[in-house]
């Protein structure tokens, strides 16, 4: 990363930026901030774009919400990673522009940390200030990320009731009173949202399969134990590749699917998509039920 004027130390006028920006030599990350490559996700362009705001910030200013959420690892969306986002303390100036959106706002001392030199809110006041913000289902997810992290729901909990002012603040309550860190990513969390919203059972969590003589076979995202079914989210993710991995991922759960329905268990798989067809991913599971039982029951 390269501001303006290091480059102009270096010898490169306004007129010699603007021919390498046209070239492709350099990319531009924000007004006066170059670099020589764009981050190849929105991730990482967001942490260039951390980077080059980073020295123009005064003493004050705190990482905080989705830059703090890169930082820290926690759920972020796309859109949200525009701007550099930081907190100031109260009496000094918000502002929201083109880059930057900074808020007001006051931080205990065990709220800010230090990472990659950057001072940033603590991964437990980020997780509370991104739920404040975001839709139940997506805080949700980073409150689960959170308590994954090893953050105390104590601590949450304590932050919350700080904040019993601040706009979304019953979003933030509600997300995490169903919070659990045994989520293990945002696609299982926000299906785990949906499960409770439809009607359908409350599953498990992590479910160890075992076979009928006591051996382990799996361990599934979900399970109703009660019905025999367990439940898997596929983010497809595991599926990139070249042509040969990919057929031997494909291989590989075809046998551990089967293994389980082996071990008793009808198995039911869905999607992103099926998570925004509500009826449909409800008659999908409900499927699953129905057919765990006639397999109990075949008379029935």
């Amino acid at each position: 990363m390269a501001r303006a004027a290091q480059l102009a130390v270096e010898g490169a006028d306004r007129m010699s930026l603007t021919r390498q920006v046209r070239a492709g030599s350099l990319v531009r990350v924000r007004h006066g901030a170059y670099a020589s490559e764009l981050g190849v996700d929105a991730m990482e362009r967001h942490l260039q774009l951390v980077a080059a705001t980073w020295p123009l910030l005064g003493e004050s200013a705190v990482l905080s919400h989705s830059s703090a959420a890169v930082l820290h690892g926690l759920p972020t969306w796309e859109r949200d990673l525009a701007k550099v986002t930081v907190i100031r303390p109260e009496g000094g100036h918000g502002r929201a522009g083109t880059w930057l959106h900074a808020r007001l706002g006051a931080l205990e001392p065990d709220q800010v940390c230090q990472l990659q030199n950057l001072r940033v809110t603590s991964l437990a006041r980020t997780a509370v200030d991104r739920a404040c913000g975001l839709s139940y289902d997506r805080a949700v997810a980073t409150l689960d990320a959170a308590l994954r992290a090893g953050v105390r729901r104590s601590e949450l909990e304590q932050i919350v009731r700080g904040a019993r002012r601040r706009h979304g603040v019953g979003v933030a309550r509600a997300a995490l009173a169903f919070a659990d860190g045994a989520s293990e990513s945002v696609g299982e969390s926000i299906s785990r949202v949906l499960i409770a919203q439809v009607g359908l059972p409350a599953p498990s969590l992590q479910v160890e399969i075992r076979d009928r003589s006591g051996r382990w076979v799996a361990r599934s995202d979900f399970g109703w134990l009660e019905q025999r079914v367990v439940g898997e989210f596929d983010g497809r993710i595991k599926y990139l590749g070249d042509e040969a991995s990919v057929a031997d991922t494909v291989i590989r759960e075809k046998a551990r699917e089967q293994a389980i329905r082996d071990a008793g268990w009808v198995v039911v798989r869905w999607t992103w998509a099926d998570l925004s067809d509500p009826i449909g991913f409800r008659r999908r599971v409900q499927a699953a039920f129905d057919h765990a039982r006639g397999l109990t029951n075949p008379a029935s």
